[in-house]
């Protein structure tokens, strides 16, 4: 038998251990970081990009001339810094989340630009003003809603309409700027309409198209890097999904999306595609009340769970942020808008140190949109364990208190 001194050395050790181990998640608190006001920008659809202690992001519009700005704001919160304002001529309208590289920002504009399809463009991270890579003309791809995914010096997109059958592109851009080079055109049959940006993996691009394919109602697709006819690797019917806004998330050999609509409930689905191609499989399916409409935001995977947003349903009709396993299941409501503190979040999210970061395009101080943060709570479920090793100590002549102690004393 242990002696006394050791047998309380052991169960207090036993105790604080529990106490010390890594705890449970008892909910996720919502921050408001920062509020738009319309002068400082409005309506941000797109993610955040992270850089140091700093978060990077676009307003749709909003600004000096009402046509959006690139922005910043203290990963710890504070009145949002504007970086650079569109003018129309310099483009309009970001819908899009940004792109770093080195000490520069890469975004698109969905309007504005010589021919008023669209732009690509650069922002120094210090701010400044916009300088012009490349603009649209319909012929070479028109409306690029989606962001920019960066290989090497090329930076590469989407495009909503134009090319040879005005149903989208997917393009490439020089770092440096210079013309688009159309890689792809989608002729609706193989697709239309894509509004998300693409996922790299080797040397092929991966994405959505919003419509079109086998039922009308959206695809998920494949392209060279160097460019070529797009490969349809998986259609949607309406009951496993439709109309996917959002790109697409690599994990393995698996990619992870959501759809707008579509699904059990018509509120929308996450599923899952082989990256070799197949028919899409139903991880989750949204009822309104746990969220609704999935929007622009890709997913954000951190261990063997999704993450994403709902710009609608919830408690107060005004979106979610969500979890979801990576195997699949319902989706877990981790915080809810009421307007008050967000509405309509449409964008992926940013995680940070367990933290997960994103913006709303209403709602607010000014309804003009927020960004907010959404922080875990951990679960102090240890401290009945605590509790129960040091009523422990106190005891002499219980035999046995617990099967796992009892063993302990007799050892």
């Amino acid at each position: 038998m242990l002696k006394r001194n050791n047998y309380r050395a052991l169960v207090l050790s036993a105790a604080l251990g529990l106490w010390a181990a890594p705890h449970a998640f008892g909910g996720y608190t919502l921050n408001t970081l920062a509020t738009f006001n319309d002068t400082n920008g409005a309506g941000p659809r797109a993610g955040l990009t992270l850089s140091g202690s700093t978060l990077y992001g676009t307003t749709f519009y909003g600004g000096a001339s009402g046509d959006g700005t690139v922005f910043s704001v203290p990963l710890a919160g504070g009145s949002p810094t504007t970086l650079a304002t569109f003018n129309n001529t310099n483009g309009e309208y970001p819908e899009a989340g940004l792109t770093l590289s080195g000490s520069t920002l890469y975004g698109t504009t969905a309007y504005g630009g010589a021919n008023n399809d669209g732009t690509v463009f650069s922002v120094p991270l210090a701010g400044g003003s916009p300088t012009t890579l490349a603009t649209f003309n319909n012929t070479n791809g028109e409306t690029p809603f989606a962001g920019l995914t960066l290989s090497g010096s090329t930076l590469y997109g989407t495009t909503y309409r134009g090319g040879a059958s005005d149903y989208g592109t997917v393009f490439s851009v020089p770092l440096a700027g210079g013309s688009p080079t159309t890689l792809a055109t989608f002729d609706y049959t193989n697709g239309g309409y894509p509004i998300a940006g693409l996922t790299l993996s080797g040397s092929t691009l991966y994405g959505t198209t919003y419509g079109g394919g086998a039922n009308g109602d959206g695809t998920v697709f494949s392209v060279p890097l160097a460019g070529g006819s797009p490969t349809t690797l998986a259609t949607f019917n309406n009951t496993n999904g439709a109309n996917p806004y959002a790109g697409l998330t690599l994990s393995g050999s698996t990619l992870y999306g959501t759809t707008y609509s579509g699904g059990a409930s018509g509120d929308g689905t996450v599923f899952s595609v082989p990256l070799a191609g197949g028919s899409p499989t139903t991880l989750a399916t949204f009822n309104n009340t746990n969220g609704a409409y999935p929007a622009y935001g890709s997913l954000t995977l951190s261990g063997n769970t999704l993450y994403g947003t709902t710009a609608g349903g919830g408690a107060s009709g005004d979106g979610t942020v969500f979890s979801v396993p990576l195997a699949g299941g319902s989706p877990t409501t981790l915080a809810t808008f009421n307007g008050t503190n967000g509405a309509f979040p449409i964008a992926g999210l940013t995680l940070s140190g367990g933290t997960l970061y994103g913006t709303t395009e209403y709602g607010g101080a000014n309804n003009d949109g927020t960004v907010f943060s959404l922080t875990p709570v951990p679960e102090p479920a240890s401290l009945s364990l605590l509790a129960g090793g040091m009523i422990l100590l106190g005891r002499r002549s219980r035999r046995r208190a617990s099967v796992s102690l009892g063993e302990v004393r007799r050892t």
